[in-house]
């Protein structure tokens, strides 16, 4: 299915122009929008309070931090909080014109997005959805009697909640696990916060992709710092948005309320080469991402700006770049006063054009308030903040039972019978033929799994590098391409980040990605996704969603393909709670389990070994099984000794066992646990109780491998009956070396194994 024919050198003397990137192009009063009918007296009013809402709530968190508010005797406020004090327009601006079902994903600085996308979705709700929204306001300790109306009494619950989730307890929106750096609100759109800077923007950028391709009418908004765009996943997430294999351009909007500052690294003249952060669009389509820097502290002039790329995206021709120059008059954070690396004279300038203050003189100017009315909208709302807050600092913290609550979630896809079923298929599967015992090859289990989950579920997508017409780098998705077509399975740039930030955002908003990384040494380019995003944001949001994600990574060993492509990294990986890791030894368990992580609504580390690849078993023709995750298999049965082995550790286990047994009549029992998070603890525990020794093989180096963990729970599940220490055979430690001589001796062999488990039974 090649598509297109790069050829060299054809045109000669041509010259690449970009096109012009408008900065500040509209800048309105009130009085012109109001006249032209862009907005009225209303709906002006309504931005202002929304406006005095934000800042009175960053107010009051200042507040309580240095104790000019205190909601209760001996209360303490905990956390780190960063504010966003004069960036009001930027945030109510925006939010202001999306709709209810527009995706947001926000910083670590987003109170006022949290606060406005509630805020403005509310605002769409008619009475029943008023009432659904209040339905659980007694349960999270919030009354809503002393209501006459709906409206503010779900004003009031949305606030109340994000401020009980500032505060850490079990009313907030992410029932206090994750509080202000890490707020999220599904029911509105909001997919979360993130306190890595940039860190939301693989998710974004993979949300606009389940958008398109389940073809919703909505866009995403990536709300993000100045900073987030000097990070590697910046462009990564950029360039993924405007492949063009793509139909169309996704639609996400990157919307960069440049506050001027990282911490204290000045973003003009200083960390960047560039006076305006728009100007990096040029460098992705001939659109230039549509880029142009806006007034910030004109809340105007960011609706409209906003209003466009909507129109933009919505249409087609997504994705777009915005840049909303701000200010955010205090420091980065608490301990940060904002004056070492700032002057006076700058921030009077900023505070000249405050956009509170701008916006309630244009509404007083248009008589829509007075002086006196303006005032007291400001007490108004400051004393719903400060009601609020003693309501939310009194409410539950989180019951220390419930501490596991949202890491996992025990649902899966098993059920979906038909609904989901692709039904217009490119061209009829091949069969996968097995030998005369019924065995294939494992990479061929791979790739009966895919299509047949791919069939089952139409919400299945794959991606990664060189998966479409290749296969992969080992042919373990080839063919895909021919069945299903490029909407379901293609090529991405070597991005790492992205493929995973991606897969996380894709998963959020409805689609089931399987997401491939050629070896899993290439995770360390992408360990925050894996273990800040995918791992954590099932737990960190409180459990509001699903991330039915897999991510397929081969590790190697044995082809001196050297320290940088022979990693076996596993350990890393299950190191951060929330995301299952999966190794199997055999094309048999490479299936079933394989269909298990598609189906799981967690993600999935699963790791495929290039050995186990080349290696047959018998996998029925025809038949639809899974394996369940946690669920150990003991492989050879023995009564001298158990050995604990995953991945291609097995059969060099097997090999051992069957010339012990044979040579010197030892026999060894061989228990693959095949998941390691779930670790079935249990059936390991039931061997080594019954052999009384144990050795655990892994090909990872041995200081912090995870037969460490193994050998941990062993002894604390099987100490009374073990008649000595367990023992690790593991790689030394030392990054996989290149040469035959050097590879050979450091990963573990039969020889070796079988030395260890002698000297085992030698001990005790």
């Amino acid at each position: 299915m090649k598509s297109i024919d790069v050829l060299p050198c054809e045109e000669v003397g041509k010259k690449i122009t970009f096109p012009e990137i408008p900065v500040n192009r509209y800048k309105p009063k009130l009085r012109e929008e109001l006249e032209k009918g862009i907005i009225t007296g209303k709906e002006a009013l309504k931005l202002y309070r929304a406006m005095l809402l934000q800042r009175n709530l960053e107010y009051m968190v200042r507040d309580l931090d240095n104790k000019r508010f205190v909601p209760f005797e001996g209360f303490v406020f905990r956390g780190t909080t960063h504010l966003s004090v004069g960036q009001e327009a930027t945030a109510v601006g925006a939010m202001s014109v999306l709709s209810r079902n527009d995706y947001i994903t926000s910083n670590h600085r987003g109170h006022g997005h949290c606060i406005n996308k509630g805020l403005f979705a509310i605002y769409e709700m008619d009475e029943d959805e008023l009432k659904k929204f209040i339905s659980y306001a007694e349960e999270n300790q919030f009354s809503v009697d002393k209501y006459d109306n709906l409206l503010n009494a779900a004003v009031d619950y949305h606030v109340y909640r994000t401020m009980a989730e500032l505060l850490g307890k079990q009313a907030g929106y992410c029932r206090g696990r994750g509080g202000g750096m890490h707020i999220a609100d599904f029911s509105v759109g909001n997919l979360g916060a993130n306190a890595i800077v940039g860190g939301s923007m693989g998710i974004a950028t993979g949300a606009a992709f389940a958008v398109q391709h389940l073809k919703e009418k909505r866009i995403v908004v990536c709300c993000i710092g100045d900073g987030a765009m000097n990070n590697g996943i910046a462009h990564e997430a950029m360039n993924f948005a405007v492949m063009a294999q793509f139909e169309k351009g996704l639609p996400v909007v990157y919307y960069v309320e440049n506050n001027q500052y990282g911490y204290t690294g000045q973003q003009k003249g200083e960390v960047t080469g560039i006076e305006f952060l728009s100007q990096r669009g040029a460098g992705y389509n001939e659109a230039a991402l549509h880029a142009e820097t806006i007034c910030g502290m004109n809340i105007l002039s960011v609706r409209e700006a906003m209003k466009r790329a909507k129109e933009l995206c919505l249409n087609g021709e997504g994705p777009v770049l915005l840049e909303a120059n701000t200010y955010r008059y205090w420091g980065h954070n608490f301990k940060d006063k904002g004056t070492a690396y700032r002057t006076e004279t700058e921030k009077d300038a900023w505070r000249a054009i405050d956009p509170v203050e701008w916006f309630k003189n244009e509404l007083i100017e248009n008589n829509i308030l007075t002086a006196e009315s303006a005032e007291e909208e400001w007490n108004k709302a400051r004393k719903i903040i400060e009601d609020i807050t003693i309501r939310a600092a009194n409410s539950k913290d989180p019951d220390i039972k419930d501490m596991y609550f949202g890491l996992f979630t025990d649902t899966n896809s098993n059920d979906i019978g038909d609904k989901y079923k692709t039904v217009n298929l490119l061209k009829k599967p091949r069969k996968i033929l097995r030998d005369s015992e019924g065995k294939i090859l494992a990479r061929h289990a791979v790739v009966e799994t895919l299509t047949e989950e791919m069939i089952r579920d139409k919400r299945v997508v794959v991606w990664g590098e060189d998966v479409a017409e290749q296969g992969g780098a080992y042919s373990a998705t080839y063919g895909l391409l021919d069945i299903f077509g490029r909407d379901r399975v293609f090529n991405t740039a070597i991005s790492e980040s992205a493929i995973i930030g991606t897969g996380v955002g894709a998963a959020m908003a409805g689609l089931r990605p399987v997401v491939e990384l050629m070896y899993i040494d290439f995770i360390l380019m992408a360990m925050d996704q894996v273990g800040n995003q995918a791992a954590k944001a099932m737990y960190m949001f409180g459990g509001q969603f699903n991330i039915p994600l897999t991510i397929r990574a081969t590790i190697g060993g044995g082809k001196g393909y050297a320290g940088q492509h022979s990693q076996s990294l596993e350990a890393v990986i299950a190191h951060f709670p929330g995301i299952k890791v999966v190794a199997p030894s055999n094309a048999y368990d490479m299936k079933g389990l394989l269909k298990t992580a598609i189906r799981d609504d967690n993600p999935v580390m699963f790791i495929e070994h290039q050995m186990v690849y080349l290696e047959k078993a018998v996998v029925p023709l025809g038949e639809d099984y899974t394996i369940p995750f946690g669920q150990a298999r003991v492989v050879k049965e023995g009564k001298d000794i158990t050995v604990v082995a995953y991945s291609n550790m097995v059969s060099r286990t097997l090999a051992a066992a069957e010339k012990l047994e044979k040579e010197d009549g030892i026999s060894v029992e061989v228990v693959d646990p095949r998941t390691l998070v779930p670790l079935d603890i249990n059936t390991i525990a039931a061997s080594v109780n019954k052999t009384g020794r144990a050795v655990i093989v892994v090909q990872a180096c041995y200081t912090g491998s995870y037969a460490s963990h193994i050998s941990h729970e062993i002894t604390l599940n099987c100490f009374s009956g073990m008649k000595c220490p367990a023992r690790i055979v593991s790689s030394y430690d030392v990054p996989p070396p290149m040469a035959y001589t050097l590879e050979n001796e450091n990963m573990p062999d039969p020889d070796r194994i079988s030395k260890t488990i002698k000297e085992t039974l030698e001990m005790g």
